[in-house]
């Protein structure tokens, strides 16, 4: 299964882009998953899946560590 999907937001050597395509290589000894990603000036570039990080939405992830049964004391 790949990491990304069409429509994710990635970072790649320090800028936002897309996933606009990818190809699954999962026959392969070591699966290496295959993107274009566009930035948004429309530049497109091709990367394996080694180059790309996900890009962290910050609500996103305080949804998702929150808990409104349980708080957190530091």
């Amino acid at each position: 299964m790949s990491r990304f999907k069409i429509g994710d937001t990635v970072l790649l050597d320090g800028r936002q882009a897309k996933v606009v395509w990818f190809s699954e290589n999962a026959n392969e000894i070591e699966a290496i998953d295959e993107y274009i990603v566009e930035f948004d000036d429309k530049h497109r570039q091709f990367v394996t899946s080694s180059t790309l990080r996900q890009e962290l939405q910050s609500v996103h992830n305080r949804e998702q560590n929150s808990d409104p049964c349980c708080s957190q004391t530091h």
